[in-house]
């Protein structure tokens, strides 16, 4: 009996020190009142992170919490659930999804099983419903899925339009999409009252974006950033990867870049310039303040390279 109650007592003390561990992933950044940022690491997605290496975001309710975005599967689900007890004891009443990234919905399951509602808007859930399968895939070849597969499940009542209005636990949420971005679907969070943007992968800051292969062009990308940031001239943005950060910063590094890849692959493209040596032309011309981003060694050809090859479709 001794023995056994020793072998409980290692496992929940083990348990424990692993959720310490991952708590410490995510770093919990008051935004205003009852408003905050979960700021996962900038890298990439690893069992350390549970593929959490984004930035999430809570809105404290007299009802519960009003989370946004749900983490990368149960493992990344808890890692944030961990890290909101660090300022509230309430539940989370509900999930709003701003895109269709692992990191975005496939933690929705585990909340939806502790009594929250999932919402979403068509355009993205109808992403998240083509994508879900070979992002589970993704996530367990990358070694972030932290036990069994996540199961993916996306909002059963999904808003129509690009634009929605609503009321959580008594707090003024709209949830507002202005164009493709990282992904075809994205859209983004805003709280009028607080004129805070919960721009999801919409805005990177601190680290360079990436451009995808998946229907999202970047100069559609730069189009949607610039209506955003014309149309609610936020006062604070939590971006999708990277901490809080004022509209001049996430122009400086989300719309900028957007505009120099546009200006620097499309004539490039137009002109049938030898792929790779516009890309390594267009790369060592990089201006300083995009190579210091955080992934631009890793991210910058790519970039280039893809959109170049974009601007060569019809």
């Amino acid at each position: 009996m001794v023995r056994t109650l020793l072998k409980i007592a290692l496992s929940l003390a083990l348990l424990a020190t692993g959720l310490a561990a991952h708590g410490a992933v995510l770093d919990v950044v008051p935004v205003s009142a009852g408003v905050y940022a979960l700021v996962g690491p900038l890298g990439q997605r690893d069992q350390a992170n549970a593929g959490d290496n984004a930035t999430f975001g809570a809105v404290l309710t007299p009802e519960g919490v009003i989370l946004i975005d749900s983490g990368a599967g149960d493992a990344g689900a808890q890692l944030i659930a961990q890290a909101l007890r660090g300022v509230t004891r309430l539940p989370v009443r509900w999930v709003i999804n701003t895109g269709s990234q692992d990191h975005r919905w496939l933690g929705n399951a585990w909340f939806a099983a502790r009594g929250a509602k999932i919402l979403a808007l068509r355009a993205t859930v109808g992403e998240q419903h083509a994508l879900g399968a070979q992002e589970v895939q993704a996530l367990a070849q990358a070694g972030a899925a932290g036990g069994a597969p996540p199961s993916p499940l996306s909002s059963p009542d999904p808003l129509a339009g690009d634009e929605a209005r609503l009321v959580l636990g008594g707090v003024r949420v709209e949830l507002r999409r202005f164009g493709p971005g990282h992904f075809p679907g994205d859209a983004i969070v805003w709280l009028p009252e607080q004129r805070v943007a919960f721009a999801g992968d919409l805005v990177f800051a601190d680290r360079m974006l990436g451009v995808l292969d998946n229907g999202s062009r970047v100069d559609q990308w730069a189009r949607s950033f610039h209506a955003f940031a014309s149309t609610l001239h936020p006062r604070v943005i939590v971006p999708g990867h990277g901490r809080p950060c004022s509209l001049e910063q996430a122009r400086a590094q989300t719309g900028d870049y957007l505009d120099w890849l546009v200006g620097q692959a499309r004539p490039a493209a137009e002109n049938m310039e030898d792929l790779e040596q516009a890309v390594t032309r267009i790369d060592a011309a990089t201006p300083r303040t995009f190579r210091e981003l955080a992934n631009a060694g890793e991210l910058n050809r790519k970039n280039i390279n893809r959109a170049y090859l974009q601007f060569q479709m019809p």
